[in-house]
């Protein structure tokens, strides 16, 4: 028996749990070199991500098993109602508290600290398993719901970016309340509905970014091109969502992948966009007709004209988001067992919202104005734009 699992078997615990026995969402390393396979192609094969080394380790299936031996007979006392009440069984706790336990052991230098079905092991407040990555969840869900504020407040109800911009609020406050819940009990179901609802913002956010970017969608027009663009989106998100689901355990790498890749695109889009303004792009010629790069704001130049004070915004938002997600990437053990990589990126992700929320409607209503003249230059601080 080694030293750790003979000190948990002389130490029982009161029972406890991080989670139930699948597989793991956040696995560290395995999890971005599935990404990186899903880079090169959004079509491989999706490989099942591996359970943690936690709940593989021999001191933790010694702990469970004395736990539910002792605590998760039929005549042992039950869970108290408050753990119940969210879902929490005697095995979770059981879990929970001897994924705890070993931790403790990593904390004295008698072992390394260990994952437990994809998550470290959180203090929970309550029955809410990580209390910071809730409260930077419901962070982010209000920034979304004063950005829809703001677009009903700044953009007028005639510019059709309008519609586009509110049901892209709606669907980052759908996201960010299956992130509150998922966070705050992690079950395969608020697991995969906080999945699919990131997905499906990913997604939209690429789509506003095409429409807008390629005039499909301007305040006064809107191109039939919408329709088929939309459609292909929507049908891609679908086919992504029945695929997933058709293996026995939910492949994380392949859906972490596509997701990146998604958000890539988007990322080009914009840092396209943002050089269109201080360079010429070049064009392409296609059996004789020649494709280029729409102007930003079309009726100028956007070389030879006075330049929006948002015009380069878009660039910075992608480079701070860039530098935001080196937080995923860390996967740190969390800091006093409550701050972690995963709720630093979810605090980042905070004023970034705002930001991107304020560039938007300034730039719906300078594209409304370029067509229409009299709403011309609503830029960031001009009263105009509040």
């Amino acid at each position: 028996m080694s030293p750790a699992a003979k000190h948990l078997a002389e130490h029982p615990t009161s029972p406890q749990a991080v989670r139930s026995s699948r597989p793991s969402p956040r696995s560290g390393l395995h999890t971005l070199k599935l990404a990186t396979w899903a880079l090169l192609a959004l079509t491989v094969a999706a490989v099942p991500a591996a359970a943690s080394s936690g709940d593989r380790h021999s001191s933790f299936h010694l702990c469970t098993n004395l736990c539910q031996v002792s605590q998760c007979e039929p005549h042992s006392p039950l869970i108290p109602l408050y753990l119940r009440l969210f879902g929490w069984t005697c095995t979770d706790n059981c879990n929970y508290h001897c994924a705890h336990r070993l931790t403790n052991e990593a904390d004295a230098g008698r072992e390394y600290y260990h994952q437990f079905f994809g998550k470290w092991a959180f203090y929970r407040l309550g029955p809410i398993q990580e209390p910071l990555s809730v409260l930077a969840s419901l962070g982010n869900l209000v920034v979304h719901y004063r950005g829809l504020q703001r677009v009903q407040r700044t953009v007028r109800a005639g510019n059709n970016l309008r519609p586009w911009l509110e049901s892209l609020a709606y669907i980052q406050i759908n996201t960010w309340l299956w992130s509150t819940i998922f966070h705050a009990r992690d079950t395969p179901i608020t697991e995969k509905l906080d999945y699919f609802s990131a997905m499906i913002t990913i997604a939209f956010t690429l789509l506003y970014a095409i429409v807008r970017i390629f005039g499909i969608v301007t305040p006064k027009t809107v191109s039939p091109l919408v329709y088929p663009v939309s459609g292909a989106v929507a049908v891609f998100v679908l086919w992504h969502f029945f695929y997933v689901l058709s293996f026995a355990h939910f492949p994380y790498g392949y859906h972490v992948g596509v997701a990146i890749v998604l958000g890539m695109i988007h990322n080009v889009l914009w840092l396209i966009w943002t050089l269109s303004f201080h360079v010429e792009l070049p064009t392409i010629s296609i059996n004789d007709t020649l494709l280029a790069w729409p102007e930003p704001y079309p009726q100028r130049n956007a070389r030879n004209s006075r330049r929006p004070a948002h015009s380069n915004m878009p660039a910075i938002l992608v480079g701070l988001t860039m530098a935001a997600m080196t937080f995923e990437v860390l996967d740190f053990a969390p800091f006093y067992r409550v701050l972690d990589s995963h709720a630093l990126w979810h605090l980042a992700t905070i004023p970034l919202g705002e930001w991107w929320w304020e560039y938007m409607c300034a730039d719906a209503n300078e594209l409304d104005g370029g067509l229409l003249g009299p709403l011309s230059s609503r830029l960031p601080g001009d009263k105009s734009s509040e």
